[in-house]
Formats: C-alpha cells, structure tokens, sequence
C-alpha cells in the first residue's frame, strides 16, 4: 500500500507519521489502493405520468426542429393591392 500528499507529491510505501507529510506538514494524505467500490443507491422507476411527460417533451422538441428545418410550406404570396389611378392636376403644369 502506497500513500502520497495531494500537496506536494511526497510518497511513501509506508504510512506518514501522525497521518501528515513530512516533508510539507499538511494532512491532504490520500493512499493509492484501491478500496471497495460502494454499492450505489439503486433509483427507483419511473411512474406512467413521468414516461408520458418525457414523451410529449421529446416529440415537442422534434416537431419544433421539423417546423423549422425540414419543412418546405410555400410562403402565402402577398396578394395585389391595387395601386389608385392617376390623375393629372392641372395645377402642376405637366
């Protein structure tokens, strides 16, 4: 079993004396074997509501880069609008 300093880098196959470095005096000691990895909290299932609104957020998000990506609508054309005649002013002198 191994220990070194997080702080400086010191190692040592034995453990430090009074559990800090002694070449910088600090107690960030970690060793470097392996300990028993813990069992991890197992969660638990998701309820039907939970699935349904992860579904409905999901195609939500799929329908929105459709809509705007892949969808090829042709833009409504502005309809005429129709322009006033003209008519000459005899004031202006044209």
């Amino acid at each position: 079993m191994a220990y070194i300093c997080n702080d400086c880098s010191n190692q040592s196959t034995k453990r430090f004396p009074s559990g800090k470095c002694p070449a910088c005096d600090s107690y960030n000691i970690s060793s470097t074997d392996k300990l028993p990895k813990t069992t991890t909290k197992e969660r638990k299932p998701k309820t039907l509501i939970e699935i349904v609104i992860l579904i409905l957020l999901w195609g939500l998000i799929a329908y929105g880069g459709w809509s705007k990506y892949y969808r090829h609508d042709q833009p409504a054309k502005p309809k005429a609008v129709p322009t006033a005649a003209k008519t000459e002013d005899p004031s202006l002198g044209y």
